[in-house]
């Protein structure tokens, strides 16, 4: 197996338009294979520069093949953070681009959440909030974000709000 299809078999593909919240987290967990630790030790980290021993990884998915990249979602879990990382790799299975695309970070008393949508046009749809802790969720109070995979692979992300 050479080194992208080494990668590639821990991802189930997955159709378009998928939602990527933490919500899904158990089911990915269910259909996808634990990373062995040779595969952490290789991969992993040389795209995660900080892994300390309270890290996790969980394979999710790979959207449709492209012709100049395949992209892989996977859950990155540590200390108060957690995240789902879009990353794109060339045929040869070497790093294009890495990029959060949803997740939680909590911050002393304040919760930050954001999930996404993985559109069909590679479009990625991200939605952001964030609560007190103890407080209900206002949802008035949330921003709109977009990213997109270029035919290349870069993972662009527009800053502006879409509202």
């Amino acid at each position: 197996m050479n080194k992208l299809e080494r990668i590639l078999f821990y991802f189930p593909e997955t159709s378009l338009p998928v939602l990527v919240s933490e919500d899904h987290l158990s089911d990915y967990e269910a259909e996808s294979d634990p990373f062995p630790q040779s595969f952490i030790d290789e991969v992993m980290t040389t795209w995660e520069k900080e892994i300390d021993d309270f890290t996790e990884f969980i394979p999710c998915f790979r959207l449709p093949k492209e012709e100049k990249f395949n992209a892989i979602v996977y859950w990155k879990g540590g200390l108060l953070r957690y995240d789902f990382m879009l990353v794109t790799l060339d045929n040869k299975g070497e790093l294009i681009n890495k990029k959060s695309i949803a997740g939680t970070i909590v911050n002393d008393a304040i919760i930050k959440k954001s999930v996404a949508s993985i559109e069909p046009d590679l479009i990625i749809n991200i939605i952001a909030g964030q609560t007190m802790d103890g407080e209900e969720y206002d949802a008035s109070m949330s921003k709109a974000f977009a990213m997109e995979i270029l035919p290349t692979g870069e993972i662009i992300f527009a800053m502006d709000s879409l509202k």
